[in-house]
């Protein structure tokens, strides 16, 4: 029966394609975001893990137990930047630190967040 609506609906049909080559892309942009997205942690571990170590050593991470392993490894700097710019949350409880610093790692995150938002 649904096949026999979709040939006597023209309209549905072209309506149902394009949904389909809509998820399709929808797809592979989210594939690409999250390459992208990880070649970033890459990064963050190698360049934003060992300032955020001296400032745990300090004790500015008090209460946040999850703050000095942010950029620890790439799965862990993964989630910190989804926690950061897809859900908007504790950007300031890590990346203020960071930034105070280094002001130079400043330009680390709003590269991630302009990438990341010019994806999206």
């Amino acid at each position: 029966r649904v096949l026999k609506v979709m040939v006597m609906a023209r309209e549905l049909q072209v309506l149902l394609m394009g949904f389909a080559s809509a998820m399709k892309a929808m797809f592979w942009a989210s594939i690409m975001l999250v390459v992208l997205l990880t070649l970033w942690s890459i990064v963050a571990v190698e360049v934003l893990h060992p300032i955020n170590m001296r400032i745990a050593e300090r004790g500015i991470y008090e209460g946040c137990s999850r703050c000095e392993r942010a950029f620890s490894t790439v799965m862990h700097s993964n989630l910190t930047f989804l926690q950061q710019l897809l859900a908007g949350d504790s950007w300031g409880q890590v990346s203020i630190p960071i930034i105070e610093e280094e002001p130079a790692t400043a330009f680390v995150f709003m590269a991630v967040m302009g990438m990341v938002n010019l994806g999206l």
